[in-house]
């Protein structure tokens, strides 16, 4: 057991040597399952394959972690500078408050002597106890199957809160940590301040001046038009910004801002908050996902008419039919999943065909 110790230390110093960094200080308020880009040192040191399991349904509830499944005994490492906050005393989970105020937790870890499943093990590092403060890339102990994995494949249970102590997906994270490329957090761009201009009755056109077309000109900016600064000059490129968006929404492009324009910038600025999940990208949604992506889906469904009976992040009956619903509205195979065909149809009911849905 020694030598085996010895020799995992070996290889968790190289493997920290090789991925230690500079973590910047991360922002929270976060909502519950966020997808987040935070910067983080992968915490399996060794062959491991995993998925994004944050909204996974388990007895106890949501699982609100990402499963690294590896083989017993690979090192687990810090994955940011921090203070050990928890050890189970019985074996085998670790609690890190990060530098910057945020946690990662560590479940799972072995609990067996090396070769057996006897439960005699202990898979904490030396020198690991609460208030031992670790470095990124630092060995903290083993892949294992302790606790309720007994009967499952042998894995690290990670989570990851921010500094509210809310709990955030980390899968993306971690992808950008294990191939060491940043991966895109899909945001929609802000256009929530512009009462005044969907509000108002009088036209705007070249020449005008005012509040509404600084947010016209804002709203435009925010969702791919070049219209310069947001001076509340209705000038040229304002003009051309909106001949373009009039175009794009099958409107008569006279560069007028009249009730049919308005009425297409304030559909629009309702659907934006939802429409990551028309990404071309997004994963394939089917009766049973869950997540936040569920819940925008839900969203733009109502947008389109078809009510998903609520936005609770769940595919349900009632939103599997909803989708199936429009579907058939859209000459679509209908399946009751979301993916690459649906998506572009959705997309083009709510007027947003055209648009950059991620950025």
């Amino acid at each position: 057991m020694r030598h085996m110790i010895r020799r995992l230390l070996t290889v968790a110093v190289a493997a920290t040597a090789l991925m230690s960094t500079t973590v910047p200080i991360a922002h929270a308020g976060n909502a519950y399952g966020a997808d987040v880009d935070y910067p983080l040192v992968f915490p399996v040191a060794g062959p491991n394959n995993f998925g994004d399991h944050f909204w996974a349904s388990r007895a106890s509830g949501t699982h609100h972690a990402v499963d690294i499944m590896a083989d017993k005994m690979i090192p687990v490492v810090a994955v940011a500078d921090g203070t050990i906050t928890y050890v189970n005393s019985r074996c085998c989970t670790l609690r890190i408050k990060h530098d910057d105020g945020w946690s990662s937790v560590y479940i799972h870890l072995n609990n067996d002597t090396p070769g057996t499943d006897d439960g005699q093990g202990w898979g904490v590092a030396p020198g690991i106890s609460k208030g031992t403060h670790v470095s990124a890339g630092q060995l903290i102990g083993w892949v294992g199957d302790s606790g309720n994995a007994e009967n499952t494949g042998s894995h690290l249970h990670f989570e990851l809160l921010d500094s509210d102590g809310v709990y955030v997906d980390p899968y993306l994270s971690l992808r950008a940590a294990d191939t060491g490329q940043a991966v895109a957090i899909c945001k929609q761009p802000d256009v929530s301040s512009i009462s005044t201009l969907v509000d108002g009755s009088g036209l705007l056109r070249i020449g005008a001046r005012g509040t509404a077309v600084s947010q016209l000109q804002q709203f435009l900016g925010a969702i791919g038009h070049d219209v310069g600064a947001a001076d509340g000059v209705f000038g040229p490129k304002t003009l051309a910004g909106i001949r373009q968006f009039q175009e794009r929404q099958g409107l008569n492009p006279d560069g007028v801002i009249g009730s049919k324009t308005r009425s297409a910038i304030s559909r629009l600025a309702t659907a934006l908050p939802a429409a990551a999940v028309l990404d071309k990208n997004g994963r394939v949604l089917r009766p049973g996902a869950r997540g936040t992506d569920v819940k925008q889906l839900q969203q733009v469904l109502a947008l389109a008419g078809h009510d998903p009976g609520g936005a609770d992040g769940v595919l349900g009956p009632n939103t599997q039919a909803a989708i199936e619903a429009f579907q058939v509205e859209a000459g679509l195979k209908v399946d009751g999943k979301i993916g690459p065909n649906t998506r572009a149809q959705l997309s083009a009911a709510l007027g947003l065909s055209g648009l950059t849905l991620c950025s």
